[in-house]
């Protein structure tokens, strides 16, 4: 379990790094202090001269000549300023306020702006540890010696020790984060720091940050009690009627194994992985009806699913998921899972993309088996399967579906099976074998991420890159009966695109 989740951390933090992860729905809220570019005031910004001792409301949607602003500029505003913004975004209400104070030669307001860039900006939305919004800052040349006092809401900290907030600065030059030095004043609920150069700043919580690393974090550990806080799943996705059936002391003292035998502790597990994001393994002990429920996805995209459904045989009966987002099924989005003897009946998903009965979006999962369902589908575009909408080498075992998607009789497991059966197979390449299981490949151009694929007993066992490779000998000792082929990326799946070698030990 430990190793797990230590694999689910560095597997999150890289997928943020590389911009993959998608939230449960998009978000509008976006939320600018000011448009430097613009001769219109359209924030609700107070700002204070030094010098003057004064402060004023900048009036909103008001047009002011360009030659006035020049004049205001450098009459009115030159000198140290301070400017004030409230945050109030629902999804992250640690960060309350921002104040910068800094030398310019013109209206400060007019010659900077912050931006709060949460769920605008993928990289600094999924910062580990992140206490409330990053915000993007910039300034022109007016601008000198700036400094950011961050307010932070105590109450809305969620267990994070007030000593723990730590601000990052993301670096451009080395695309990392560096820890920017910074004061803690806990009397004014404030941490503040001088601006290095414009960019990404966010809080975040030194206990949760250095870990990710693996730094020694003793001075910032503390206890995490999941059922005594809100989750960004709660705060940020629709939840339907999860929280209202879910025993969350019940979800934690089950420490990831849950035996179900009822909706409400059903719904107490899809609270637990969504919320705390560790992996499970979920036993059914009888048939379940979801009927009159309004079903929502277990694992999104802060907390993927990872572990077990066993279903002992048994029903989930009339789950009903309406979603208006992607990644929907009875698992959202799944990472490492398994899926098992189980049957879901009269099912009912909907959603706007990788959709399906049993799960929307599900990777790096092996063989899924005895899974039967039966049901409908809405699918939206694409990606849409009767057992998972997105899934990449997923195998399933003895399953078998009676599903329709938007209406339509619809006979494939998942959408990739859908696309390899539109792609027209054409073996371009020639394998062969000699007598120690060494297999050959012919040279040919113009194909992308070109694979060894090798199945055992008509499950896969590795997908290698072939790219540099015209020879690969599969040490797989097992007894079994061997199947080798090469792969290509075509039309969003990969295809067949060899001869096929097989061979039985």
């Amino acid at each position: 379990m430990g190793k797990l989740k230590d694999f689910l951390t560095g597997l999150l933090l890289s997928s943020v790094v590389v911009g993959t992860i998608s939230g449960c729905g998009p978000s509008d809220y976006a939320d600018e202090i000011s448009d430097k570019n613009s001769v219109t005031g359209t924030s609700e910004f107070s700002e204070e001269s030094a010098e003057s001792g004064t402060e004023t409301e900048i009036e909103t949607e008001t047009e002011i000549e360009p030659e006035t602003v020049q004049e205001e500029t450098t009459e009115e505003f030159s000198g140290l300023q301070s400017c004030h913004k409230t945050i109030d975004n629902p999804a992250k209400p640690e960060l309350t306020g921002i104040t910068l104070t800094a030398e310019c030669s013109g209206n400060l307001r007019k010659n900077a702006s912050v931006e709060d860039v949460y769920n605008v900006n993928v990289l600094h939305s999924g910062v580990v540890g992140l206490v409330g919004v990053p915000v993007e800052f910039d300034y022109n040349e007016t601008v000198t010696s700036p400094h950011i006092d961050f307010t932070y809401n105590r109450e809305e900290l969620r267990g994070v020790p007030e000593k723990n907030l730590i601000v990052l600065h993301y670096n451009e030059k080395d695309s990392f984060y560096d820890t920017i030095e910074s004061e803690l004043d806990t009397e004014n609920c404030t941490v503040s720091f001088d601006v290095p150069e414009t960019g990404a700043y966010m809080l975040a919580d030194a206990f949760q940050w250095y870990s990710c690393w693996g730094e020694d974090v003793s001075e910032y550990a503390y206890e995490i009690d999941p059922a005594e806080n809100i989750s960004d799943w709660e705060r940020e996705c629709e939840t339907g009627d999860i929280m209202k059936l879910a025993d969350k002391e019940w979800a934690v003292a089950c420490e990831g194994a849950f035996s179900v035998d009822s909706p409400e502790k059903l719904a107490s597990a899809v609270w637990y992985v969504n919320a705390t994001g560790e992996p499970v393994a979920i036993t059914l002990e009888s048939d379940i009806d979801l009927a009159g429920y309004d079903w929502k996805p277990m694992g999104w995209s802060k907390n993927a699913f990872s572990g077990a459904v066993m279903g002992n045989g048994h029903v989930i009966k009339n789950m009903t998921i309406k979603d208006g987002y992607a990644d929907t099924g009875f698992i959202g989005y799944g990472l490492s899972t398994y899926v098992g003897n189980i049957n879901f009946t009269d099912a009912d998903v909907s959603a706007t993309g990788c959709t399906g009965i049993v799960g929307g979006q599900v990777y790096m999962s092996d063989v899924w088996e005895d899974v039967h369902v039966s049901g409908r589908v809405s699918g939206g575009i694409d990606d849409y399967g009767a057992i998972i909408g997105r899934e990449a080498g997923t195998a399933f075992k003895d399953c078998s579906a009676e599903v329709t998607v938007d209406g339509e009789p619809f006979e494939y497991l998942s959408y990739r099976q859908k696309r390899e059966d539109e792609v027209e197979i054409v073996e371009t390449f020639t394998l062969t074998m000699d007598n120690d299981h060494t297999v050959t490949r012919d040279e040919h151009d113009g194909f992308e991420n070109l694979g060894w694929m090798i199945l055992k007993d008509g499950v896969e066992v590795l997908h290698r890159n072939a790219e540099d490779e015209l020879s690969y000998q599969y040490f797989g000792n097992d007894t079994g009966d061997y199947t080798i082929y090469l792969v290509a990326y075509i039309n969003g799946t990969y295809i067949r695109v060899s001869n096929i070698i097989e061979y039985t030990i």
